[in-house]
């Protein structure tokens, strides 16, 4: 049994430029929370800003992370209720009023 072996480059972090800078963003998001006195205890918001990162658009891909992952845009829990309104009742003049009222 004959084998070679071949040089591989290692793991180089800066040749990952797209994932250190969603890094580097998360990071000064944390550290913009820490540092703030009144917003001392972030672990409570940590989910609040995966979300808005994970929702925000990429300027080279021109979609959210959420959607390159998933392929469906995540809905806030509002934004389902209203269309489940709309759905449910298509044909009623209530579903305007309902989704007015929910906002």
């Amino acid at each position: 049994m004959q084998s070679r072996s071949r040089a591989t480059l290692s793991y180089r972090p800066q040749a990952n430029g797209q994932q250190q800078r969603s890094v580097k963003t998360m990071i000064r998001t944390v550290r913009a929370y820490v540092e703030d006195p009144i917003q001392a205890v972030w672990d409570d918001i940590a989910e609040k800003m995966v979300h808005a990162i994970n929702n925000s658009r990429d300027t080279t891909r021109r979609e959210t992370p959420f959607y390159l992952v998933h392929s469906w845009d995540v809905q806030s829990t509002l934004k389902a209720m209203t269309s489940t309104i709309k759905k449910d009742h298509a044909n009623s003049a209530d579903a305007e009023k309902l989704i007015a009222n929910a906002r």
